[in-house]
């Protein structure tokens, strides 16, 4: 994970779910507090601007016999009416091999390698409706069974992700799912180098994920392409992604890059083709206390429809359209700034995130998130 994107508030949300094994038979209790002001485009309504969030966290931990230990945490969402967030139990078998059950905490898998570029508090496109394109739709599924072995000392290391069924909810003891429209899903991370000292730190891997269709184009009687049926709907084949991160500490400096690439099936016409993104960051950490961050993505999407162009060239629609050679691309542009500074058990953190391009609904205009943040902690 991304150590920087908890800088000045390492007591808060970050913490609230402890997934390493404790003292036999502990039991905790944690939470947040946290105060928001938020500023957008005039052209958007923002009524209040500002907002509250509130959460409880309560864990539980013990060892077992090989010198391992299992953990528990469960954390609840305050809100008018209180409900479970997220939940999970965590087997470690002597600090080698993790086996976990995670349902909603998104902690494990590809999910938690889906932006590690460096931060001061959130990722670019927070705050905005056009988000670049990440991995994790399978391990950020709920009832998320994921095993993971790292080599001692090296850092080097490999986690799998399975879901039975992606899109589903929380299940009670004893419970089923009824959803049935997703498909089984399946991702890993391999970590090539992973080294995290004082003043130096370097990590470079990469993850995938797939979702297995229980019904798909080519899952449809015979594979000879004259014998097909018409696909324009559901699924071509099983939706597929691919990451390559890279992230570097000299000192007070962090540096971090993360490239990923999508392909939907999504077989219909004005269908996406799939999706592609790069993102790039830095952070500079002054002690324990202050950070800053500015970060940069490009996010690319190619259509199936490769005449949106129309036949002179022009954009048949949207000004975000690019025309250059069969001009069936769209470009969206992010940028943003953060900063973190803590006191103890209060924090107060801020972002400033743009995005232009196809972002924000097709507006050929720069939109902007605006943030401050008040977090206090127990």
């Amino acid at each position: 994970m991304n150590k920087l994107k908890y800088i000045g508030i390492s007591a808060l949300a970050g913490t609230l779910v402890s997934l390493s094994a404790a003292q036999a038979g502990g039991v905790s209790v944690s939470g947040s507090w946290e105060l928001s002001y938020t500023h957008l485009d005039r052209s958007k309504n923002t009524g209040n601007p500002i907002g509250m969030n509130k959460n409880i966290s309560f864990g539980a931990s013990g060892d077992v016999t090989d010198g391992g230990g299992v953990t528990w945490a469960t954390t609840i969402g305050g809100s008018d009416a209180l409900g479970l967030s997220s939940a999970s139990m965590n087997l470690n078998m002597g600090g080698i091999a993790t086996l976990a059950y995670d349902s909603g905490t998104g902690g494990y898998g590809a999910n938690a390698v889906d932006n590690i570029v460096p931060t001061a508090w959130e990722e670019i496109d927070y705050g905005l409706t056009t988000g670049i394109t990440d991995l994790g739709a399978v391990s950020s599924s709920k009832g998320v069974v994921n095993f993971t072995v790292k080599a001692p000392g090296a850092g080097t290391g490999l986690s799998i992700s399975y879901v039975s069924r992606m899109g589903g909810t929380h299940i009670a003891d004893g419970g089923a799912d009824s959803d049935a429209t997703g498909g089984r899903g399946l991702d890993a991370v391999v970590d090539l180098v992973n080294v995290d000292m004082k003043h130096f730190g370097m990590r470079l891997g990469v993850a995938g994920e797939i979702e297995m269709m229980r019904e798909s184009c080519n899952k449809k009687g015979s594979k000879l392409e004259s014998d097909q049926p018409s696909c324009l709907t559901g699924k071509k084949d099983d939706p597929y992604g691919v990451s390559a991160f890279s992230t570097w500490q000299f000192g007070p400096v962090h540096l971090g890059g993360q490239a990923t690439f999508k392909d939907p099936m999504d077989p219909s016409v004005a269908g996406t083709k799939n999706y592609r993104s790069l993102i790039l960051g830095t952070a500079l950490v002054f002690g324990d206390n202050i950070s800053v961050s500015y970060g940069k993505a490009w996010d690319r999407k190619r259509f199936n429809d490769a005449s949106r162009c129309g036949d002179e060239g022009k954009p048949s629609g949207g000004a975000s359209i690019e025309c250059s050679g069969k001009g069936e691309y769209e470009t969206t542009k992010m940028h943003g700034f953060s900063a973190a500074i803590n006191f103890g058990p209060v924090a107060l953190k801020g972002t400033r995130n743009y995005v232009d391009g196809a972002g924000e609904g097709w507006s050929s205009e720069p939109k902007r998130h605006t943030e401050m943040n008040l977090s206090i902690a127990f």
